[in-house]
C-alpha cells in the first residue's frame, strides 16, 4: 500500500514547504481565494507573492 503526499509550495520561491518548516499561511487579503504559503526565508526577506486567482502583489 502506497500513499502519496501532497506538500504545498512556497507562494514566493516555489520550493516545497516541509512539515516542520516555519512557514505561514492566509487567504489572499484581496479576493480570500487563493491560499498563500510563505516560507521562512521568503517573509524574513519580504519577498513579494502574487495571488493565483485575482493577481494581487503583497510583501
Amino acid at each position: 500500500m502506497s500513499s502519496t503526499i501532497s506538500l504545498p509550495t512556497c507562494s514566493c520561491c516555489h520550493r516545497h514547504i516541509m512539515p516542520n518548516d516555519k512557514c505561514v499561511k492566509f487567504n489572499c487579503p484581496s479576493c480570500g481565494t487563493d491560499l498563500i504559503w510563505r516560507c521562512q526565508s521568503c517573509r524574513e526577506a519580504a519577498r513579494n507573492y502574487t495571488c493565483s486567482s485575482c493577481n494581487f502583489q503583497g510583501p
